[in-house]
């Protein structure tokens, strides 16, 4: 996943649930869990099952930089 800016907008009122989006769960490291953030909308010309099927989340830490900042360190 390429860096990607990020900015809040407010919901719109209507119910209709878009087919092209998946929304995917975000989390601060690979351990998932408790590490949970937030949702992202991402398109997709996949249905979204596919992506949910395939356990697709965004992760925020950069491999080896909690590493060293991680308890005991």
């Amino acid at each position: 996943m390429p860096v990607v800016n990020c900015r809040a907008v407010p919901l719109s009122t209507d119910t209709k649930k878009e087919a092209g989006l998946y929304m995917c769960p975000v989390y601060k490291t690979e351990d998932r869990g408790q590490t949970y953030v937030c949702t992202a909308q991402l398109k997709t010309k996949h249905p979204p099952a596919k992506w949910v099927l395939a356990g697709v989340a965004l992760i925020l830490d950069v491999e080896g930089v909690s590493d060293s900042y991680g308890p005991g360190k």
